[in-house]
């Protein structure tokens, strides 16, 4: 018997592969995949040309130029338009925009985004729009992510994954700290291990203070009548020891004077560091005083 792929002789004893008409497993494999191998004509679905493609493509894959085309998702084969669904061109000017299409529905919903500019050029401008309005919130204005999703009422996890998918950095817990003492949101209103509390002035204002020494300094300014300001200004100063801009806020400020006063103990006192904050000071035009262990102290 002849091999119908090498045309070799074979005994009967190799005839167990393929109802006997290979020598071997091999040739049978081998000519199998000879027979698979091949072009086939078929009509296209959509203008009904013929078209030449590879035998083993599916009938239903059209294949011409400017036709529709037929894609299979899963075990369904769906119509998809060649233009692009976002942006309504044939090729996509901004395939950067047109990716994130399922981030629209949540700025449509939340942060001013046009959902009927989808599927036309002016999507993309719509796009930018949204993205400036976080980015304006966020780095200009200096919002963070509670005050963004609470002033137009979205979610956290939603906002976060908005920001992850437009890539937008997230700052991170120092720099919000400071951010948050800079732009004068509420502290904590004690630190356990000193005498704190609130304190109502000789002209009715309610302070906090968070030492002794400052409560005394209150009384000793309620006794004068002199006006006074606590934890008011927030100044942005170099730190020469971290190496770092920091934010200072200042103990008490006297607005008839413009002086911003320092309260310190021997225990909370660092020289170096309170060099640092009244250079800022001065170059802010404030007229900085330190008060040490109850007395004032010149540089």
């Amino acid at each position: 018997m002849k091999c119908k792929n090498c045309n070799k002789e074979f005994t009967e004893k190799y005839s167990k592969w393929s109802n006997g008409d290979f020598c071997c497993k091999r040739c049978g494999t081998s000519f199998s995949a000879k027979q698979i191998k091949g072009t086939k004509i078929v009509h296209c679905i959509d203008c009904d040309k013929e078209i030449e493609v590879d035998k083993r493509a599916s009938d239903k894959m059209c294949k011409c130029d400017g036709c529709r085309k037929y894609i299979k998702i899963g075990n369904s084969i769906i119509l998809k338009n060649k233009k692009c669904f976002v942006c309504g061109e044939y090729k996509c000017k901004r395939k950067d925009i047109c990716k994130k299409y399922r981030l629209f529905s949540s700025l449509s919903k939340w942060f001013g985004f046009n959902k009927s500019k989808i599927g036309t050029i002016e999507v993309y401008e719509e796009f930018e729009k949204s993205v400036n309005l976080l980015c304006e919130e966020y780095f200009d204005n200096e919002l963070s992510l509670k005050d963004i999703y609470l002033k137009y009422g979205c979610n956290f996890q939603t906002l976060s994954e908005i920001f992850k998918s437009l890539k937008i950095k997230i700052r991170n817990l120092s720099h919000s700290v400071n951010l948050a003492i800079k732009n004068g949101k509420p502290r904590g209103n004690c630190i356990n291990q000193y005498k704190c509390g609130w304190h109502t002035t000789w002209n009715n204002k309610k302070v906090f203070y968070r030492s002794s020494y400052e409560l005394d300094y209150c009384k000793e300014l309620d006794e004068k009548k002199i006006d006074y300001e606590v934890e008011k200004i927030r100044i942005l100063y170099w730190d020469s020891q971290k190496q770092k801009q920091r934010v200072a806020i200042p103990d008490f400020y006297l607005p008839e004077k413009n002086e911003i006063v320092e309260i310190k103990s021997d225990f909370t006192y660092n020289e170096q560091n309170m060099k640092d904050k009244f250079k800022a000071y001065k170059e802010h035009g404030y007229k900085p005083k330190l008060i040490l262990e109850h007395k004032e102290k010149k540089f």
